[in-house]
């Protein structure tokens, strides 16, 4: 499996427009190879919020070719929000060991 991240900063109270955004535009969902999407939000940013985009993909080509597709494009179309601080951080991983819940622990939550 292949992680692709980007951490995106926002302006203090943008972060509801920036998950808007996200849901709003999809696509990604339909693209070969597409596992999961996740937004991240991390606790504690007083000076701005703080963003995790995740998404896992079964390979790195599958994620290349979706940087790569129209609807990567259109996805991403227009310039940056103005309430974007800075370009996101980019970065990707491969998943080398993975532990899920027995069935007994998924069963209680």
């Amino acid at each position: 499996m292949f992680i692709a991240t980007n951490r995106i900063k926002v302006k203090t109270g943008y972060g509801d427009t920036l998950a808007e955004m996200f849901k709003a535009r999809g696509a990604v969902q339909d693209h070969s190879g597409f596992i999961s999407f996740e937004l991240w939000k991390m606790h504690k940013t007083p000076e701005h919020e703080d963003f995790l985009v995740v998404t896992h993909w079964e390979t790195e080509e599958d994620h290349h070719t979706w940087t790569r597709s129209d609807a990567f494009r259109s996805a991403h179309a227009g310039g940056p929000p103005d309430f974007l601080l800075g370009p996101g951080e980019f970065h990707t991983y491969d998943v080398v060991h993975r532990l899920e819940a027995s069935g007994a622990a998924a069963a209680a939550d």
